[in-house]
């Protein structure tokens, strides 16, 4: 019984700020989607809207190309994050 109480809480332990956790899942959907290599440096959400910190044309076109389909899947993966745009 303890150890299931114990595996439990264990969990609090290692909680990610929201912040950190949307950053994370921006990425991930990035790179899935544009098939890139970002690291969460690159990228920012503040308010709504998801800032990308590189300069790279083609990056900036394939974003441009790809903007409702990583839109969409940032609203299934993350039910409450509330994407609105993304911005350079």
């Amino acid at each position: 019984m303890w150890n299931n109480i114990s595996n439990y809480l264990e969990k609090f332990f290692t909680i990610i700020p929201p912040k950190k956790f949307y950053q994370g899942e921006i990425i991930k959907v990035l790179n899935e989607i544009l098939n890139t290599n970002l690291s969460e440096s690159d990228a920012e959400y503040h308010h709504g809207i998801i800032y990308i910190k590189s300069n790279n044309p083609a990056l900036k076109n394939e974003i441009f190309l790809n903007k409702e389909k990583i839109l969409r899947s940032l609203l299934q993966k993350t039910k409450n994050i509330g994407v609105k745009d993304i911005k350079f």
